[in-house]
C-alpha cells in the first residue's frame, strides 16, 4: 500500500501493533499491543505472516487514518483491484463507517498512479474543487504524441485546466533523466506544455509534492488557475 514517509514515522512514534482478532474486549491489551475486533476474521498471507486482507486495510484507515494518507491507501487498493463494493461492505460490516471513510469512499479513484498523486487529488479534494478526471490522454496534431496529464477540469465556459504533478526528482534522478541532460528534460518539458497546448488545452498548472502542505495557498492558485469549486 502507498504510505507516505511522515505518516510511517508516527506511526513508527506510537510503538504500538494492531492485532486483528475474533474475541471482543481489551482485556489482553498493553500498552503497545491493541486488538480489534473482527466480525469476519479474513485475513491473507504475505511472506509467511497473517495480515489483514487489502479490503479490510483500505476500510482501517479509511476510519483512522488523516484523510490525505487514507485516501493514498484507498486508492491503492483500489488501483491494485480491490473493488470499492467489497471494502464499503467491509467497513459496514466491521463497525468502521464513520465520515472520514465516507468522505475517503466518496472520492477515492483507481486512476492515481502513484501515491503522490492520490495525496494531491485528496489535497484539491480538501481544498473545495470539484473532483477532477485522471490521466487523460491528449494527442498533438502537429507531432502526433500522446501525452497523460494527471488532473483535468472542464470549466462552465469551455476551457479545459489542466494540473500536472511535478517531482523535482525528474531533473535530479539519473534513471528519470534516461541519459538525457537537464536541459533535454527541460526541453522535453517544455515541447510537451506545447503540445497539450495544440491540442486543445487552455491552462497548465505544475504543482509540487511541497504545495500539498500549504493548503490554503494551493487553492488560491488553482482557484485562479480557473479550476472549479464543488457545489454545496
Amino acid at each position: 500500500m502507498w504510505v507516505d514517509y511522515r505518516t510511517v514515522r508516527a506511526t513508527l512514534r506510537q510503538r504500538t501493533v494492531l492485532i486483528v482478532c475474533n474475541t471482543r474486549g481489551n482485556y489482553a491489551d498493553s500498552r503497545h499491543i491493541h486488538r480489534l475486533w473482527s466480525a469476519s476474521g479474513e485475513y491473507c498471507v504475505v511472506g509467511g505472516v497473517r495480515v489483514t486482507t487489502p479490503a479490510r486495510t483500505a476500510a482501517v484507515c479509511a476510519n483512522s487514518m488523516q484523510f490525505m494518507a487514507a485516501m493514498e491507501v484507498m486508492c491503492c487498493a483500489l488501483r491494485n483491484g480491490t473493488s470499492s463494493t467489497e471494502i464499503i461492505a467491509c467497513a459496514t460490516r466491521e463497525g468502521l463507517m464513520n465520515a472520514n471513510a465516507q468522505s475517503v469512499f466518496r472520492f477515492a479513484t483507481p486512476f492515481a498512479e502513484n501515491g503522490g498523486e492520490a495525496r494531491a487529488l485528496a489535497a484539491m479534494i480538501l481544498c473545495g474543487f470539484e473532483p477532477p478526471a485522471q490521466q487523460v490522454e491528449f494527442v498533438d496534431p502537429q507531432t502526433g504524441k500522446r501525452y497523460r496529464v494527471d488532473f483535468l477540469w472542464r470549466t462552465g465556459d469551455g476551457w479545459i485546466v489542466v494540473v500536472e504533478l511535478d517531482g523535482l526528482v525528474k531533473y535530479r534522478d539519473p534513471q528519470m533523466m534516461d541519459g538525457r541532460t537537464l536541459g533535454g528534460v527541460i526541453d522535453d518539458e517544455r515541447e510537451r506544455s506545447e503540445g497539450l497546448k495544440r491540442a486543445g488545452v487552455d491552462v497548465i498548472v505544475c504543482i509540487q509534492m511541497d504545495d500539498l502542505h500549504d493548503l490554503e495557498g494551493l487553492k488560491q492558485r488553482l482557484a485562479r488557475a480557473g479550476v472549479p469549486l464543488r457545489r454545496r
